[in-house]
């Protein structure tokens, strides 16, 4: 079975899309309004060296907010965390057999405007 890296993106995105007041973007287009989401990067590594195919998988995914504050930041992030944490995941190649968020964080950027939420989702796969 192909790896599911493709495939879980898609349903992620699907999902977010589907409870999200605003865009999720993989590449953004340009002059998007605020807020959105993206997806920034992803790590994929062998889970278990001893079973057949499981990955963890680690993604980062970041929100963009122009609103004044971090009010709207962390509650994008709390709708983010409703949806994906320990939430089944259905994938068109390979088994989600786990997802967790892990962390979350916010940070002003240096334009003294725009605000960035951080949050790491970990995944366990199996293809």
């Amino acid at each position: 079975m192909a790896d599911p890296a493709w495939a879980l993106q898609v349903a992620l995105r699907a999902r977010l899309v589907s409870g999200l007041p605003c865009p999720v973007h993989d590449g953004v287009p340009d002059n998007s309004p605020f807020p959105y989401v993206t997806f920034d990067s992803a790590i994929s590594d062998a889970a278990d060296f001893l079973a057949s195919r499981k990955d963890q998988r680690f993604l980062y995914l970041s929100v963009w907010s122009q609103y004044q504050g971090q009010k709207e930041v962390h509650e994008i992030m709390a709708k983010i965390d409703a949806l994906l944490h320990n939430q089944p995941l259905v994938l068109t190649t390979g088994h989600v057999i786990g997802m967790q968020v892990t962390r979350k964080q916010t940070s002003r950027e240096p334009d003294g405007m725009t605000y960035q939420g951080a949050v790491t989702l970990r995944v366990l796969t199996q293809h």
